[in-house]
């Protein structure tokens, strides 16, 4: 998987910014704040997702309200390329997964495409940059700096071996075997005091259950008291309430008495059924006596009034509804006689534009006569542009052909002679050789005496030698002839001899250069020499050349210009006289269309137009004239027809006040003839109330009679008197049901109420009074118990304040549930550093070996093969220098052991490349390198296979690297776009 391109619609200060890399190599170059650091967050974040508020990382949305996130291309291993859009939503972004089909996809894609690995994880394997390297020159002990190079190699970063040593450190921070400060071996401690502490409380208990039982004994004494002193008070409570009901219970009894008769009855609402029929009565005679006035009235108005003829009206109103029809012929008519006037002057203002005395009929004014004509005049026009092109090109040409006779004139000038073209060049290569050989001779001479000086160095040294064994030989002969061996001293003796002789023949070599080379170089001073005097050779070879090639060209243009000139003539001569063609075409139809020859061809067409016009409107007047002459006859024949209808009406006609007098006419007998039909359907009206209320009379008086019939009485005061007795009786009624309600209530039924009506409120008050007696004594009886147990209570509360029992046993038991506890939590950290100490075993065991082997070439590589391999044994990790010496991590310099960390990282790159096939993220990690090691690294970077991708930030430009694979950053401005 590689990164195409990057697109920012909003993060940090980066607004709308895209950005293509190179698919193997791409080297982002900026200075600091340029957002490098900013880039690489962004990829880590569309891939991963937004940092939350629980991690440390900022989340560098936006200041300026733009969206939040962007998308990444990828390139898939098989070539496809994804899109992967992340924006704000979520606390991680909403992401979308766009397939070259088309297809969407969400998270949990995305994440089964990236192998499931986290975003630290990535971090620690495929991101590094300059701190992960200056973690290594901090103060490391040797088994340290061991470890950080191997989490390096095989685990890719540190989050294993730190979660081991925090489980270490936790687990030995709660429990330690013999140990006295971890939190778990205090609490035991505590424990076995706490059970020391509780077996001597424990030894109080006998006195304070002593107590408990008499407790219990004198609480069951007063229970039964207390039921007693319930029993009583409730039968004191019941005579009570019959004290208090018993003026009730007589009032009831009384009641019961006076409605033991029959039944009082009266009409329902008989009341207001009598007022309301003696009011309605009343109202209704009333109403009688003013309709028979009105009725008598209306008929008196009716007698006076005159009716028309309905058929004088039908004739008058079919006249008055043709008064807007009449008017608009009488204005239709005015308008036909004006717009014949106006369509007259203007057909003959149209025949004045365009030279007419009469109207022509006979003329083709069709839109293919338009199209011909247009066609004539479009044709002279391209014929007369056409014309003034080529007579501006023939002006052209002939300037053209000036120029280029002054141009060939000048260069003619400039050339020098044959000869003296060709000595020149003769006399440039032999100054180009002479400078060669020069250079050559010079570089020779230098390396002579360089070695000159070697050899005299080298004899001076073995001259020295010689003189020193001679000493050492001379003063080994005299020691053995002192020590009589005599053998020793001659072989001495002979070799000091030899290497006496040695001095005087080692001699100095003379080392000389060629001198038939100098005499080479002599030669061709001379043969210069003579060409500058011979000949006249101050002038630029170059130039020559240049002016010679001008010449050529400049003949060339020559024969162009003059084949130019004859085809421009013999295109003149042709397209003037298509020009005259198309100008006596254009003057036959002038006379055709009996036009003006003074007349501009452009006016032609739109000519043939006011033709058409004109013919139009001649016509038109024609129609209009006759639709003049209808509309004057319709109007005579409608005034004729309307004076014979009106004629007995009024005897003098007017036809410009017709509709008005009809009018007039209309209103006055419409408006008797409304009021008789009105008065006469009021009569009717009032005639059909009158009987109704009639009606209504005797049916208000039937009401009233019933009533008086249905309790025997004949007048209305008998009626009252009866309703008064009614009343009483279903009072006292509903009191009675008041009170058995009240008494039911009370729970005091039917009997129960009758025996206490019977009993005299004497009688009730001295059975209070001895029931009342017994409460009393029962009552000082339950307080004398109630104080001899609160007695016992305060010595048993005495004892049981003491709490100090308690304290302990809880003490001790929740001291227990924490030691359980936290030895739950050390039991789980045994068992999660046991996971975490198998799985770096597996990693080891498996990946290790295949990590050593890849950094190693990578290590030889990147040293120049200084150092030819990497070793791990025994937990130990070595190299080999190229002399067969083993050094470890801690004896290596400063840049040689980042050279190791980063090809333990590349090489972990590599192996797990089948899983994680991501681009690897470099930031700034040479700054440490001299010049020598930088460009070996980018090398080998750049030089990597194809199916790996490098994204190097740094702020120094590294000018090996092609511009291709480079991207400059500058510095971002207000608004992130640059």
């Amino acid at each position: 998987m590689k990164i195409k391109s990057l697109e920012i619609y909003g993060y940090g200060r980066f607004i709308e910014r895209k950005i293509e890399f190179n698919a193997n190599f791409t080297e982002i170059y900026g200075e600091n704040e340029t957002g490098k650091s900013t880039i690489q967050a962004f990829i880590h974040s569309i891939l991963f997702g937004f940092p939350t508020k629980k991690e440390s990382e900022p989340r560098l949305e936006p200041r300026l309200g733009n969206q939040y996130g962007g998308k990444l291309t990828l390139i898939q291993d098989d070539g496809s390329l994804v899109e992967v859009e992340r924006i704000k939503g979520s606390a991680t972004g909403d992401v979308k997964v766009y397939l070259p089909n088309g297809t969407i996809k969400d998270e949990s894609w995305l994440k089964k495409e990236l192998n499931y690995i986290s975003k630290r994880t990535y971090q620690g394997i495929f991101s590094f940059d300059v701190l992960g390297l200056q973690d290594i020159h901090k103060n490391l002990d040797e088994t340290q700096l061991q470890n950080y190079l191997l989490q390096a190699g095989a685990l890719g970063s540190t989050e294993f071996t730190s979660m081991r040593e925090l489980l270490n450190e936790k687990k030995e921070f709660l429990y330690k075997k013999n140990g006295r400060n971890p939190l778990i071996n205090q609490q035991l401690e505590q424990l076995k005091e706490l059970e020391g502490q509780i077996r001597e409380e424990e030894a109080k208990l006998t006195t304070y259950q002593r107590l408990v039982d008499d407790k219990d004994k004198s609480e069951r004494r007063l229970s039964n008291l207390k039921q007693n002193l319930s029993q009583l008070s409730k039968m004191h409570e019941r005579k009570q309430k019959e004290l208090a009901l018993h003026e009730q219970t007589q009032e009831w009894k009384q009641l019961e008495t006076k409605l033991n008769i029959e039944p009082i009855v009266f009409p329902e609402q008989g009341i207001d059924r009598y007022e309301s029929a003696k009011i309605q009565t009343q109202n209704l005679k009333r109403d009688i006596s003013l309709r028979e006035e009105r009725l008598a009235h209306l008929k008196a108005e009716n007698e006076k009034i005159t009716v028309p003829k309905q058929s004088d009206i039908d004739a008058f109103n079919h006249i008055y509804q043709q008064e807007n029809e009449i008017k608009q012929k009488e204005y239709e008519l005015k308008a036909l006689n004006k717009e014949v006037q106006d369509k007259t002057r203007e057909k003959e203002g149209l025949k004045s534009n365009i030279g007419w005395q009469t109207v022509h009929h006979e003329i083709d004014g069709s839109e293919a006569m338009k199209s011909h004509v247009s066609n004539q005049i479009k044709n002279k026009q391209e014929q007369t542009a056409y014309i003034q092109q080529l007579e501006r090109n023939v002006e052209e040409n002939k300037i053209d052909k000036e120029t280029n006779d002054a141009e060939i004139n000048a260069l003619e000038a400039d050339i020098v002679p044959e000869e003296n073209f060709e000595k020149k060049k003769q006399h440039s290569r032999q100054v180009f050789e002479l400078q060669e050989k020069n250079n050559l001779y010079q570089k020779m001479k230098e390396t002579f005496d360089k070695e000159q000086r070697e050899n005299e160095k080298r004899q001076n040294l073995l001259r020295m030698s010689l003189i020193v064994l001679a000493l050492v030989g001379i003063g080994l002969t005299i020691f053995s002839f002192v020590s009589s061996n005599v053998l020793f001293g001659i072989i001495f003796a002979v070799m000091s001899l030899v290497f006496i002789v040695g001095i005087f023949f080692v001699k100095t070599k003379k080392v000389g250069h060629s001198e038939s080379f100098s005499k080479e170089i002599d030669d061709l001073e001379i043969q210069i020499n003579k060409l500058e005097d011979n000949y006249d050779l101050d002038f630029d070879l170059d130039d020559q050349y240049r002016v010679r090639e001008q010449l050529q060209n400049a003949i060339k243009t020559k024969e162009a210009i003059d084949k130019k000139s004859d085809y421009l003539i013999r295109t003149l001569e042709q397209a003037q006289q298509q020009y005259q063609n198309a100008q006596d075409n254009i003057d036959k139809v002038k006379s055709d269309l009996f036009l003006s020859e003074k007349m501009s061809d452009e006016l032609i067409v739109d000519s043939i137009g006011t033709m058409n016009k004109i013919k139009a409107h001649d016509k038109h007047i024609d129609e209009l004239q006759q639709q003049a002459h209808d509309l004057q006859q319709q109007l005579a024949e409608f005034y004729a027809h309307a004076q014979e209808v009106t004629k007995q009406q009024w005897t003098y006609f007017n036809e410009l006040s017709l509709f008005h007098d009809i009018s007039q006419w209309l209103k006055t007998e419409t408006s008797n003839l409304e009021k008789w039909t009105r008065n006469n359907e009021q009569i009717e009206l009032i005639e059909s109330e009158v009987s109704q209320l009639h009606n209504r009379l005797n049916e208000n008086s039937n009401v009233i009679a019933r009533l008086f019939d249905f309790i025997n009485v004949n007048d209305e005061e008998a009626f009252y008197q009866h309703h008064v007795q009614y009343k009483d009786y279903h009072r006292n009624m509903a009191r009675f049901n008041d009170l058995t309600k009240y008494l039911e209530n009370q729970n005091y039924n039917y009997d129960t109420s009758s025996k206490l009506s019977e009993k005299t409120a004497a009688q009730l008050a001295y059975e209070d009074e001895v029931l009342s007696g017994q409460v009393d004594d029962y009552n000082d009886q339950y307080l004398e118990m109630q104080s001899e147990v609160s007695d016992l209570n305060a010595k048993i509360t005495d004892m049981e304040t003491d709490k100090t029992l308690a304290d302990l046993r809880h003490r001790f038991h929740i001291l227990k549930n924490k030691v359980n506890d936290e030895a739950k939590d050390w039991a789980s950290l045994s068992y999660l550093q046991a996971l975490v100490d198998g799985h770096i075993k597996q990693i080891k065991d498996k990946r290790l070996p295949q990590v050593i082997n890849e950094a190693t070439d990578i290590f030889k590589h990147l040293t120049n093969g200084h150092y030819v391999q990497v070793t791990y044994a025994n937990d130990n990790l070595m190299v080999k220098q190229n002399n067969g010496q083993m050094y470890e991590p801690v004896e290596l310099s400063q840049s040689t052991k980042e050279i190791l960390y980063i090809a333990l990282r590349l090489s972990l790159i590599k192996i797990l490349k089948p899983y994680y096939p991501f681009p690897v993220i470099i930031d700034d990690a040479f700054v440490h390198f001299d010049k020598q090691r930088k460009d070996i690294m980018m090398n080998y970077l750049r030089q990597l296979p194809n199916h790996y991708q490098i994204l190097y930030f740094t702020c120094v430009k590294d000018t090996s690297v092609p511009s291709k694979q480079i991207i400059t950053l500058d510095k971002i401005e207000e608004g992130g776009k640059k």
